[in-house]
């Protein structure tokens, strides 16, 4: 009977922590340190110093520090790129390019946009290629491209430069920040390159604008992807929480990703050609941390932004996605909720009054998947519906730079892709549900769609506000399986 309890006990956990999707140093700390160079290797690491990397928890000291110098370091390539100011607006993108599986792709689109519209066009549904043409126009028509997810040496992308590959191509600026050394690979003792293999995972910049100062930001760390992925989880929860993802969701649950680093923020200032500077902020918060925590490293972020007096473009995946996709337990989930007054007071509610469950059950459907999922600002409910992601917003909200500005969140829908109107609406696409997703399940399409993906603009003296936000979502979709498994986004500034 007990085992019976525990395995229903275990679906029913398990069913309520099905990852999100699926975006740290223990001190926060600001390193600046450029490399105006582009080395066969950016970290310094040799072979052998990742395979003693995949067998450390703690590295030696002297691995450690230059492990540590390479994780406090930005790359910076700058070209002569004779780039004009021929519009009243720059065009900035951001993408997580799911490591850069689709890199050649991608490079071809840019390169020959039209090769591409004519080979995948009729592959669109018919009422949504005009949507297609118009998505991919905007695409190519970006200035300034950030992107997470970026891979230097790894087998699954081909051991390719995805960032120096990119800009390489289209002869632009690129800026670049490792999150993590990956040692998964030799962890998991699979055949690799050693002569090719360099294991490095971060986020870059590429711009059509030289890159005159770049830095990067450790963000207070929140999981640990070096202990926490090579320990053997036996809990029924994990497994059933495995199974549920890869079948109702089709989605794999990605073990043994055993690293060292941090999540981290790339911040570089582009110089445009008429003298002024622009701040380009690439983000990418945990995914394996509840909202409270990544609400942490918002904070640290936002904190290292302050004194900053020009324009600032923040973006990136944010994975305001409500919950974490770290391994639990049933100890751990028992845990969370004897912690959770939500929960507590639900619970008592659903105890005493009859009919309530059933209610609440449709009601959780429609509120909390269909809305917060794609509206991580929706309002809290507490008991029933708490959005845990609010309090994101509000400290968004409140924010203010040394200098007085704040972030543009407004919503003129003379200012809107789609001329809808609400918070964010002119920097980011807004849907009748809230938000235009970035983020999906294959399925069920029904609660499968996520907000994780953001532009969050500081304008000054009114000028570089925000229009045009756009969710490229029917560009991404056009190729089998999709480009990436995030939607790019755009948003135009007013120059």
């Amino acid at each position: 009977m007990k085992k019976i309890f525990l395995s229903i006990f275990s679906i029913l956990l398990a069913l309520n922590s099905i990852p999100s999707y699926a975006s740290v140093t223990l001190k926060h700390r600001i390193e600046e340190n450029v490399l105006d160079t582009k080395p066969d290797n950016l970290s310094g690491l040799t072979f052998n110093d990742l395979v003693k990397l995949s067998k450390q928890a703690k590295p030696s000291a002297e691995l450690n520090k230059k492990l540590q110098a390479h994780l406090s370091m930005t790359y910076v390539v700058n070209r002569k790129y004779d780039a004009k100011l021929d519009k009243s607006y720059i065009r900035f993108a951001n993408w997580n390019i799911h490591r850069g599986r689709n890199i050649e792709v991608i490079k071809d689109i840019l390169l020959k946009p039209g090769d591409y519209e004519r080979k995948y066009l009729s592959k669109v549904n018919k009422r949504n290629q005009k949507n297609f043409k118009a998505e991919l126009d905007t695409f190519v028509g970006s200035d300034v491209i950030a992107l997470n997810e970026v891979d230097i040496g790894m087998p699954r992308t081909e051991y390719k430069n995805i960032v120096a590959n990119l800009a390489d191509s289209l002869g632009w600026n690129y800026a670049y920040s490792t999150e993590f050394v990956e040692v998964g690979p030799i962890y998991q003792n699979l055949k690799i390159d050693r002569n090719r293999y360099r294991g490095l995972h971060g986020n870059a910049i590429i711009s059509k604008y030289p890159i005159v100062s770049s830095r990067v930001v450790r963000l207070p760390n929140q999981y640990d992807w070096y202990g926490g992925e090579t320990k053997k989880y036996k809990s029924p929860v994990e497994y059933v929480r495995y199974g549920i993802s890869k079948v109702i969701f089709s989605q794999e649950i990605e073990y043994k990703e055993v690293r060292h680093g941090s999540r981290n923020v790339l911040i570089a200032d582009l110089k445009l050609p008429n003298n002024k500077i622009v701040t380009v902020v690439s983000t990418h918060l945990e995914d394996r941390a509840y909202p409270d925590q990544r609400l942490k490293q918002f904070k640290a972020l936002l904190n290292s932004l302050k004194d900053i007096k020009t324009p600032i473009v923040l973006c990136g995946d944010f994975n305001t996605s409500t919950t974490d996709t770290k391994p639990t337990s049933v100890q751990k989930e028992v845990i969370k909720r004897i912690r959770d007054p939500h929960f507590i007071a639900r619970t008592t509610a659903i105890a005493f009054i009859p009919g309530l469950p059933y209610v609440y059950g449709i009601s959780a459907v429609t509120l909390s998947k269909l809305l917060q999922y794609k509206d991580p600002f929706f309002p809290s409910i507490p008991a029933f519906f708490p959005n845990h992601e609010r309090r994101f917003y509000a400290y968004l909200k409140k924010f203010q730079f040394d200098d007085g500005n704040k972030f543009d969140l407004s919503g003129d829908k003379k200012r809107s892709s789609n001329r809808r109107k609400g918070l964010l609406a002119n920097s980011n696409q807004r849907h009748w549900k809230g938000f235009k997703s970035t983020f999906k399940f294959e399925k069920p399409r029904i609660i499968a769609y996520f907000k994780l993906d953001w532009f969050f603009i500081k304008p000054v003296n009114n000028q570089f506000l925000p229009f045009n936000g756009r969710t490229l979502k029917t560009f991404n979709s056009s190729f089998p399986h999709g480009l990436s498994d995030h939607n790019p986004i755009t948003v135009d500034l007013k120059l």
